[in-house]
């Protein structure tokens, strides 16, 4: 037998060295090394595609079940503008913080699909279902399918990645490009190339112009390439997506700063008010604890020093945003708000679903599967409590035309009502969701929020002259009851009664 013809005699070492150098063997010997074939591979590909399936139509289920919010209505307001020069103009103006880019996204979308309540709602579905799949591919590119697959399940049913995919706001959409600016770094951080940095360079821009909070996660990104030249690992297409992002955001800085200032300075709903009174010395404790905190993210050696380091960055994307707010919170003013830092709790679930994996797989399926089963159970109980303004807009209708609607104007705060006189919403915070549903033609009255003496006067002239009127207060306690007139000259019936949100029937007292 011609051993060089390829005959299968010979010696065995022989037919070991002629097997190793047949692709057609290799390939063979690679398959069986995987169980199933190939099929283990497509298995979590098919189980996320009904999870997937199975989000979209939860995240689409009663969509325009409940009213507007007062923040939604705001994205309905700023959507309607006639043109994307007026949308610019609309977080300057009157919503500090939330920036340009997912308002013309939603104007656009709304032409299409109209101004509707799912119309809204659906656009934040999008993202969230994107949310999903960036979720999945982030779990693929750090660790494997199984790992991307777990971290899905634990995502897709959670409660608040439902509440985001049903709010019109613009935070499903920070989630989704918070995590496309992570996927798209961590790929030009292991695989340089011009394309990559650009693509993140440019995920990192949208990012920024949907919303200020966008800084903290692209200062993470900048804490972690830090950490990888400490470790000698030189990167400079990561640092040039960096600058990619920082370059197309630079025309709009004079604008963040000047926002940045007003929500530092300014009391603004649901998220900054009064500063603690904390002691000077727990202040520096606590920010030197932060500080510590992030520097040893950035220079402490690890287990995964040696590897990739999937768990610390994973880690400081999901830690150090929230304690920077919270450092803040302490140092300056309130300012913590889990909206905020909304993409960290999708990283949650890829940090958890790695980690259990590091413990026991067996454990960690099992574990997350109960977790997303007890997700679907209570997911029928977790609604949040209905929005009033399609029955205030009732009870409007069916008193008189006449009747002036009154809502309170300047910055709106948590607790006690600013004394300052300001031009924060001139036009009185609560009047876009009112006039979201109202199409009647009731006057509508700005009266000075920071000016109780003054409010009370106007409220007073006005139902004495139209013989009836309502208030619609995002005041609490004494601070409305400032406001309302005279009590032996005018009735002042309480209708409805939230949290930061009161309405009134006021009508003057027969004799």
């Amino acid at each position: 037998m011609d051993y060089a013809a390829g005959g299968h005699g010979g010696p065995p070492h022989y037919r070991r060295r002629l097997r190793v150098r047949n692709p057609l063997y290799l390939a063979r010997w690679a398959d069986n090394r995987i169980p199933m074939g190939g099929r283990a591979s497509r298995r979590p590909i098919e189980i996320f595609a009904a999870i997937f399936v199975a989000a979209g139509f939860i995240y689409s289920f009663h969509l325009g079940t409940d009213a507007l919010g007062a923040s939604e209505a705001y994205s309905a307001w700023a959507a309607g503008k006639p043109g994307v020069g007026a949308i610019l103009r609309t977080p300057v103006l009157h919503d500090p913080g939330k920036q340009v880019f997912y308002y013309v996204i939603l104007h656009y979308y709304t032409r299409i699909f109209g101004l509707s309540e799912v119309s809204l709602r659906s656009l934040s579905v999008i993202f969230s279902l994107a949310t999903l799949v960036l979720v999945f591919a982030i779990g693929c590119e750090m660790f494997d399918d199984n790992t991307a697959l777990a971290a899905a399940a634990m995502w897709a049913f959670n409660p608040l990645a439902v509440v985001f995919a049903h709010t019109a706001r613009m935070y499903s959409m920070l989630i989704a490009l918070a995590l496309a600016q992570l996927w798209t770094l961590w790929r030009v951080r292991k695989r340089p190339s011009m394309s990559g940095a650009v693509a993140c360079g440019i995920a990192g821009a949208a990012l920024l112009y949907t919303h200020l909070g966008g800084i903290l996660f692209i200062g993470v990104g900048v804490a972690m390439l830090v950490r990888d030249y400490i470790g000698g690992k030189r990167n400079p297409m990561a640092w040039l997506a960096i600058a990619i992002t920082l370059a197309l955001f630079m025309p709009y800085v004079p604008v963040a700063r000047a926002q940045s200032e007003t929500l530092i300075a300014g009391h603004w709903l649901d998220w900054i008010g009064t500063g603690y009174e904390y002691p000077l010395a727990i202040k520096v404790v606590f920010l030197l604890g932060a500080a510590t905190v992030a520097m040893w993210f950035v220079v402490a050696r690890t287990r995964d020093a040696g590897g990739d380091g999937q768990l610390v960055w994973l880690g400081a994307w999901t830690i150090l945003p929230g304690l920077m707010l919270a450092a803040g919170s302490v140092v300056i003013r309130p300012m913590f708000n889990l909206r905020y830092v909304a993409p960290s709790t999708a990283t949650i679930a890829l940090l958890m679903a790695a980690g259990l994996a590091r413990v026991s797989v067996k454990w960690r399926n099992l574990l997350v599967a109960g977790f997303a089963l007890a997700c679907l159970i209570v997911l029928p109980f977790d609604r949040v409590d209905p929005q009033p303004w399609r029955d205030f807009a009732t009870q409007v209708s069916q008193g008189g035309s006449s009747d002036p609607v009154f809502f309170e104007s300047g910055f709106v705060s948590i607790g006690n009502a600013p004394s300052v006189a300001n031009d924060g919403f001139p036009f009185g915070y609560y009047s876009v969701p009112f006039d979201y549903y109202f199409r009647g033609s009731n006057p509508r009255i700005a009266i000075p929020g920071f000016d109780s003496t003054s409010a009370r006067m106007t409220i007073g002239e006005r139902v004495s002259s139209a013989g009836g009127g309502w208030l619609v207060s995002w005041k609490d306690g004494d601070a409305v009851t400032s406001e309302l007139p005279d009590p032996k000259r005018f009735s002042a019936v309480e209708k409805y009664r939230g949290e930061h949100l009161a309405f009134y029937r006021i009508t003057p007292v027969r004799k």
